[in-house]
């Protein structure tokens, strides 16, 4: 029985429109990935922007470990104030800037050992020696900085000028980066122990 021509010419048709298809599909398949020079290109400029981005992320994080260092001194210092306060007794903070990490103590007057709190400033762990260092000064207005190591705040949370031991004021606690990028400070300004912080160059130091 022969084929129709009609059936004929039909099947012709259709295989004449599908073997395109099948080349393109096919090649599509076959030009799949990357080649050499797009994965060196690739490589390239993951490279370019790691190196401009590499040193903002270290200074940011510098900055982090300075200003969270900061905080706690400035939260042991009013530690210290506050329970001079309820206490109705004095309060001594020593700072010790030659350890490392730097530490501060918490005293009765007269001192007494062991101290009531021994604080150290790694934040729990997260600062390994070697990143921040304290320097602690005394930095009356229009002279030149001069070593200071404690401050004594009264029953009463003053710092009393009476008190042979307290330096002149402000009493400046700095907190830099070891290697001197970035800095902040804790100030105690005034005789009734008001404090504030600081950055930059309103940070003054041991010349």
């Amino acid at each position: 029985m022969k084929t129709p021509p009609i059936l004929l010419k039909l099947l012709h048709n259709s295989a004449a429109k599908a073997s395109p298809k099948f080349n393109k599909t096919a090649s599509k398949k076959g030009d799949g990935g990357f080649t050499l020079l797009e994965v060196l290109v690739i490589v390239l400029l993951i490279g370019i922007f790691s190196s401009i981005a590499a040193p903002s992320w270290q200074g940011f994080i510098n900055r982090q470990r300075v200003r969270t260092v900061n905080d706690r001194v400035l939260q042991s210092l009013r530690l210290a104030q506050s329970e001079a306060k309820r206490t109705k007794s004095d309060r001594v903070v020593t700072l010790n800037p030659l350890v490392d990490p730097p530490t501060a103590t918490i005293k009765t007057e007269p001192a007494q050992n062991p101290p009531l709190q021994t604080v150290t400033f790694d934040a729990g762990g997260e600062i390994k020696p070697g990143q921040v260092k304290l320097s602690v000064a005394s930095c009356p207005p229009n002279s030149a900085c001069t070593a200071a190591t404690q401050l004594t705040f009264n029953y009463n949370g003053i710092v009393d000028p009476s008190n042979s031991n307290n330096p002149t004021l402000p009493f400046v606690v700095t907190v830099s980066t070891v290697n001197g990028g970035a800095k902040q400070c804790a100030i105690v300004e005034t005789l009734l122990g008001g404090m504030r912080t600081a950055e930059g160059n309103d940070c003054r130091t041991l010349p």
